[in-house]
């Protein structure tokens, strides 16, 4: 049995029996009431678009490569369903709640065991009952979804798949969220870079013709990162929301029941809180949000080596509040990315001759890039509008000394 979707960003998406039989489970319905980018919505009000949109999109990437490559009927079943269930372990707003529930639990979103053997009173199967009917292999799928290396007597390296520094996961969102939010900046010639991806000694590598969709790749997820995934408004409501949610952890089983909840969930649980958690949601639902009172590049602190780690971070936002006279749920310190994180797809590896090398060494706009995120990084102080004369002036003593 067959079926077929469809979709704004590919088109026709076709799907088989064992497709359409974990997409019935309720782990991945779950994630039609997952935003795919949070609180972006704030700032692009079509950015309504959820993780099952996405999931279905690199899908059909994955189906599109496999085409490309010569793999057996297992192994494709394996890439497939491992597309398909690769984001179930996201909390609520995807990415907003993972660096909580990570400090907590340990799980990434990655981590996706104990949800696919999750069993729901209303459905009669788990996403574990599906793939034993289809004779696929669990342990697999696991490791691709986390980027882990094969066996030494596996043909191929399937690792970078979904997990790489080019892979389907990318090729999907940064087309779809340019989509959603309206802006000009994900344009990916998604066919032609796979086209350009093929197995070098078992693993995946970028060819020549496929170096120049790379660097489009590269060079829209450069554009993409201030413009909409690190914008300071969507950022904003991120960390108010975080705090909120802090109060409301009291345990391990708490941050784990919050793993299973949807976006509509966890908005009424906050809602209905009392005291802090409820006024931060309420002043997110009704956009009125913290206000930057120092918005700068992390290359123009004194302290920015100190902003690495989280306990300083907390510590020099305890500063801040003390000088300020401000109370500290009322001040925010936040810095927009870590060392090396936004330069991944610069080691992908492109075949020159018989030798491997990396794509910032073939590329000399990779090489740019690599560098141009690192000075793209942005530190913020925000907190309430009556206080940012107070807090400005604290933070430039403190993060300036």
């Amino acid at each position: 049995m067959r079926t077929v979707i469809r979709d704004p960003i590919h088109g026709y998406i076709e799907l088989d029996a064992l497709a359409i039989a974990i997409i019935d489970t309720a782990a991945i319905q779950r994630l039609r009431r997952i935003k795919q980018l949070g609180f972006a919505y704030l700032v692009y009000p079509g950015a309504n678009h959820t993780r099952f949109e996405h999931s279905l999109g690199t899908y059909h990437l994955t189906n599109v490569l496999l085409d490309t490559l010569e793999v057996s009927k297992a192994e494709e079943k394996e890439l497939l369903v491992a597309s398909l269930i690769h984001d179930i372990g996201h909390g609520p707003y995807s990415h907003v709640t993972e660096p909580l529930l990570k400090k907590i639990t340990g799980k990434s979103h990655e981590d996706i065991e104990d949800i696919i053997f999750k069993q729901d009173a209303e459905h009669s199967k788990n996403i574990a009952n599906v793939l034993e009917e289809h004779c696929v292999d669990k342990r697999k799928v696991m490791r691709y979804i986390k980027g882990v290396g094969g066996d030494d007597d596996d043909d191929h390296d399937f690792s970078r798949f979904l997990n790489g520094e080019i892979d389907v996961d990318k090729m999907d969102y940064l087309v779809r969220d340019a989509y959603y939010t309206g802006v000009a900046y994900g344009v990916v010639d998604n066919i032609r870079l796979i086209q350009g991806l093929e197995f070098f000694n078992g693993r995946l590598v970028i060819t020549e013709k496929g170096v120049l969709p790379a660097e489009y790749l590269l060079f829209s997820r450069f554009l993409m990162s201030p413009t909409v995934y690190k914008h300071h408004t969507a950022r904003i409501a991120q960390l108010m929301f975080l705090k909120a949610l802090e109060y409301r952890i009291e345990s391990r089983s708490d941050a784990l029941a919050l793993r299973q909840m949807d976006d509509s969930e966890l908005d009424i649980a906050l809602r209905n809180a009392k005291g802090y958690p409820r006024e931060m949601m309420v002043r997110i639902n009704e956009r009125r949000l913290f206000k930057r009172a120092v918005y700068t590049s992390i290359n123009d602190l004194c302290v920015a080596e100190e902003l690495r780690t989280e306990k300083r971070r907390k510590e020099l936002e305890e500063e801040i509040s003390k000088r300020a006279g401000v109370d500290m749920n009322y001040v925010i310190l936040d810095i927009q990315g870590e060392k090396g994180e936004d330069v991944k797809e610069s080691a992908a590896k492109v075949v020159v001759g018989n030798d491997l090398r990396s794509l910032r060494e073939v590329s000399s706009l990779v090489s740019m890039l690599s560098q141009a995120f690192q000075e793209n990084y942005k530190v913020g102080v925000y907190t309430l509008e009556k206080y940012r004369v107070e807090v400005k002036k604290a933070a430039e003593l403190v993060l300036w000394r």
